[in-house]
């Protein structure tokens, strides 16, 4: 059975003053951190380190100084080409001052002259990225979330054993869960009911970019581990290029509301097709099916490995030599890929490969 532990992972993870309990209490967070920031952009040069006590500020003419937390440390360490956990081991005035002779070895010359974009705080220096970068305010995703939530029927996750529904926000990145329990799917088919429900995340700082992944779920248990996913999508919007990233995340709020509005018929009827059509009468006659789509990054063993899993669990996914039975196999396989894009090629093939139930 496919598991899905991203939500679970922030579960385990976040601070209480990171979770939320409602939409709006997040979203009213995230306004109170866009209202209060603002944007500089000066010359890389003019970038220095200095201590005040036991705090490393953060110094650059015109703007004054600025108290580092963890992350805007870490990458004005990575600008100065400096081990970040070593400085931490540092009395202050000695990691300023090895940060500023890594600085002044990066931007001499032409590097130098290069913008750099600070994200400041009231107090703080919250992010140091380069002048390519393209903000995504969290508060424009949460307010995207709000609209969702007021047309219905979509609501954050159920209530994990804290009580806690699946909504973490804090100054490095956000992360939203949100289901639509009203509109259950095969109720009594196969495998029992299946619900929809999506993930999005997002860094304002440079930490993550923004993304959603869809899914239809069995069940969400207490921890917001996500039981019997099926049909899973994942897609990005990497936060780089003014123009383009932000066209590029317009469209996503298009995806997002396309699938909150698709009909529950919808995606019943696909699964109805995908459970009907034969991919072959056995497993030789499958594959051969499937290497005929030349799906891009399905290796012939992966393949037959998705196969034989799927072998495994008629009674999760249905027979193996359909559509449903063997995308199942496959996305399980996914799951369990240490590395994200490669998580996502496999995701995308077993899309590609339900798309034969809707020719």
């Amino acid at each position: 059975m496919t598991v899905l532990t991203k939500a679970n992972r922030q579960w385990e993870s976040r601070p209480a003053d990171e979770r939320f309990g409602s939409l709006q209490a997040m979203h009213d967070a995230a306004i109170r951190f866009k209202t209060t920031a603002r944007v500089e952009d000066i010359k890389a040069k003019a970038l220095r380190a200095a201590a005040i006590g036991d705090d490393l500020v953060l110094e650059a003419d015109g703007i004054g100084r600025s108290i580092m937390n963890n992350w805007s440390f870490s990458q004005l360490a990575t600008r100065a080409s400096a081990p970040t956990a070593y400085l931490k081991t540092l009395p202050a005035q000695l990691a300023a001052e090895c940060l500023n002779v890594g600085l002044e070895r990066e931007h001499r010359g032409e590097n130098g002259d290069k913008s750099v974009q600070l994200l400041l705080g009231q107090h703080s220096a919250r992010a140091i990225t380069s002048d390519k970068y393209s903000r995504i305010w969290n508060a424009d995703i949460t307010s995207r979330l709000l609209e969702l939530e007021a047309r219905g029927p979509w609501q954050p996750a159920p209530a994990a054993f804290d009580g806690s529904r699946g909504l973490y926000l804090g100054d490095r990145d956000m992360f939203a869960f949100l289901v639509d329990n009203e509109r259950r799917i095969f109720e009594k088919g196969p495998g029992g009911g299946l619900s929809r429900g999506f993930f999005c995340w997002n860094s304002e700082v440079g930490d993550a970019s923004f993304g959603i992944m869809t899914f239809l779920y069995e069940y969400v248990c207490g921890n917001h581990r996500v039981w019997g996913v099926q049909n899973v999508a994942e897609a990005k919007v990497i936060h780089i290029g003014r123009d383009q990233s932000s066209k590029a995340f317009d469209m996503m709020q298009v995806e997002v509301k396309k699938y909150a509005e698709t009909s529950a018929a919808d995606d019943e009827l696909r699964i109805q097709r995908c459970r009907r059509h034969v991919l072959g009468a056995k497993k030789d006659d499958v594959l051969d099916a499937i290497f005929k789509l030349k799906v891009p990054g399905l290796t012939k063993t992966v393949a037959g490995e998705a196969y034989d899993l799927a072998e495994k669990r008629v009674d999760w996914y249905g027979a193996p030599t359909t559509v449903w039975g063997y995308a199942g196999g496959l996305t399980e396989i996914a799951r369990d890929q240490p590395n994200a894009s490669d998580r996502h090629a496999l995701n995308m093939a077993a899309s590609k490969i339900m798309d034969l139930a809707a020719a």
